[in-house]
């Protein structure tokens, strides 16, 4: 008998938009021999499937199922493609944890942890993860910029510290910038981080669990046409190139392979994940770690999937099923 599928996209943050594109490419690709895929659009309150008619049914949030005209769904796992708030942080997976709804991807504590930039980087230096120096700043503390530059220096990055997807992330290069750049990021969370900024070459791994082995899709480099690799830059190809595989050294790329690695172990990571770096002459600085990275085709994990001439659909195929088995 097909299993049930929930695929659900939207969500509450900026990144709306690209998680309906991404939704939409999973749905499609999902295994329909196997699988009876429900494609839902969550937006705040409003957790909807549309059906090929054009009929719009609402979720029933009780027990996440969905009551349709002549009978009632029940989903046996739901895949999250949701980028940013509440897929992302955690927050859905709360939620199907407390109904025993399997899940494909990271479990609630992971995704929250590593939504968190500042939790996650604390996490990870006790690990011996090479990172810039950054500040911790909460909306209720006193700001003194001159403090600031002291101390991190100029150019810096300020950064909400939940917010994915480079939302709310300025580039400051002088002190005149520093304190709007900070106003900015607080419109989106209450706490943000000021990081040292780093020369160097920005390069991602993309990284999988794929029948109990921990693997590296490949390392793509980013060549922003931008100030830096922003939200608007990472949805319009042509203000990027991203090279798969990136043009690095070999001992850069084992490097990175295996810290990646690493980190997935550590953080006990599901799916796939995508870590970003910066690299130089003198280090592999890390600088965030996506758990619901992008899924349009135009995305760069499906490009690495490509390279790696790897199945997308048996891929998610994989993931759902491990996903119900408990794995």
């Amino acid at each position: 008998m097909k299993k049930n599928i929930a695929v659900i996209a939207g969500g509450n943050s900026g990144e709306h938009d690209i998680s309906i594109r991404s939704g939409k490419n999973i749905a499609e690709t999902l295994d329909k021999q196997k699988f009876n895929v429900y494609f839902i659009h969550l937006y705040f309150k409003e957790w909807t499937y549309t059906d090929e008619q054009g009929n719009v049914y609402n979720i029933d949030k009780n027990d996440f199922s969905l009551p349709l005209r002549h009978q009632r769904i029940y989903f046996d796992c739901v895949f999250i493609a949701i980028h940013g708030n509440p897929g992302e942080d955690g927050k859905l997976q709360g939620y199907f944890d407390m109904l025993g709804i399997p899940y494909a991807g990271c479990d609630a504590t992971v995704s929250s942890l590593t939504f968190n930039k500042n939790l996650c980087n604390r996490v990870l230096k006790t690990y011996g993860i090479h990172m810039t120096t950054s500040l911790h700043i909460f909306q209720y503390d006193k700001i003194d910029t001159k403090k600031i530059i002291a101390e991190i220096g100029l150019p810096c990055f300020v950064k909400p510290c939940c917010s994915g997807s480079s939302v709310g992330i300025s580039k400051v290069n002088h002190e005149k910038e520093l304190f709007p750049a900070i106003e900015n990021a607080f419109k989106y969370d209450n706490q943000l981080l000021i990081e040292r900024f780093v020369q160097g070459r920005e390069i991602t791994c993309g990284v999988m669990r794929l029948n109990g082995n921990i693997q590296v899709l490949a390392i793509t480099e980013i060549v922003s046409k931008k100030a830096f690799f922003d939200l608007e830059a990472k949805y319009d190809p042509t203000l990027a190139d991203e090279i798969t595989p990136a043009p690095i050294e070999n001992e850069i790329r084992e490097a990175c392979e295996t810290i990646s690695k690493n980190i997935y172990q550590w953080l006990d990571c599901k799916g796939i994940v995508r870590i970003d770096y910066i690299y130089n002459e003198h280090e592999l600085c890390f600088i965030e770690i996506n758990t619901i990275p992008g899924q349009t085709n135009e995305s760069i994990i499906p490009k690495q999937v490509r390279y790696k001439n790897l199945d997308f659909k048996e891929l998610c195929t994989v993931f759902i099923e491990e996903a119900i088995r408990g794995k």
